[in-house]
């Protein structure tokens, strides 16, 4: 008699689900990235809300007429360029050389990492040395105390610049140090971009929650939000296929094409009369973007140009916010 298969049921989605290291990522440049274009941006998620706008996506039914979408506001206070990091090569990878750091530092860096009193001399090395540089990266800083969240300490991270000429990449790296850098800086209305953030987290769960097992039947002993069976007699060791509880939630997520609806200045253009639940009035720079985004409220979302996208249409326009 022939064996009994079938394929399996259910998804191993992105097992193992290791918690993030950190609660923002780094921004990992595109291979479609432009000479000179910075690499990303970052801003802190506000909330949802609905906007109405005229459709102009291709091949779209209802094109040239108002659809309403709902939408994820994200306040982008401008990043602080205050350094520059120089890469080598070395016999073990890629390697920082060595950083120069602007001399017009803002405060609260010190709150997150050790700064020097007064600058350095660095710039001297990176000239010296600049052919046997690999890469040059922007050290940038957020400045929630400029956002409604009333947060003082800010996130440190890089941001590469596209392009494979290093002396292009440091004569635009020196133009850009100790000055700040705004979300139309990097982006336009209407362009697709990659939302990457960590997951709220979930703590522990159960398997039906967190791989979404079905429920057993009335009659099932002990207990029906369980895996009806972990595994046969011999191999006698549970794989790590099988669904069991454990912590769920704070994951590091890629989400594809998110669109950039608009681009805006002034954030009482968009926050609701009381502000949004969980994080308060938008004060500064904002972007309106299509759908949602991963995270909790306050979350720090990393954005970069998309990957997949063959362009985007012209510029998106909003008839309607709702607050």
């Amino acid at each position: 008699m022939a064996d009994k298969n079938h394929p399996r049921r259910g998804s191993l989605a992105y097992k193992p689900m290791t918690k993030a290291n950190r609660l923002y990522p780094q921004i990992k440049p595109p291979e479609n990235l432009e000479e000179g274009q910075i690499a990303g941006f970052a801003g802190y998620k506000a909330g949802m809300t609905r906007v109405l706008r005229i459709d102009d996506e291709q091949n779209s039914p209802t094109k040239g007429q108002e659809v309403a979408d709902a939408v994820t506001v994200i306040e982008c206070p401008p990043l602080n360029v205050y350094g520059v990091r120089a890469y080598e090569t070395t016999t073990r990878g890629e390697a920082p050389f060595v950083d120069v750091i602007a001399d017009n530092l803002d405060p609260d860096l010190d709150r997150k990492v050790k700064t020097p009193d007064n600058g350095n001399d660095a710039a001297d090395q990176v000239n010296e040395n600049l052919e046997d540089l690999s890469d040059i990266r922007l050290l940038v800083h957020t400045q929630p105390k400029r956002s409604g969240m009333g947060k003082k300490k800010p996130e440190v991270f890089e941001i590469p610049i596209g392009g494979d000429n290093v002396e292009d990449k440091w004569e635009q790296a020196q133009e850009l140090l100790g000055t700040e850098l705004t979300a139309a800086d990097v982006f336009d209305d209407g362009q697709y971009v990659d939302a990457i953030s960590v997951t709220k987290g979930k703590g522990f769960q159960g398997p039906v929650k967190r791989h979404g097992v079905k429920v057993l039947p009335r009659k099932t002993q002990k207990s029906a939000r369980k895996a009806g069976n972990i595994g046969p007699w011999h191999p006698d060791h549970t794989s790590w296929k099988v669904p069991q509880p454990g912590r769920m939630g704070a994951n590091q997520r890629t989400e594809l094409n998110k669109r950039i609806l608009n681009i805006g200045e002034d954030g009482d253009e968009v926050t609701p009369d009381g502000g949004f639940t969980n994080y308060g009035v938008v004060k500064d720079n904002y972007l309106i973007v299509k759908g949602s985004v991963p995270g909790p409220e306050k979350r720090l979302i990393m954005f970069r140009p998309a990957t997949r996208n063959n362009g985007y249409p012209e510029n998106p326009e909003i008839t309607h916010i709702k607050k």
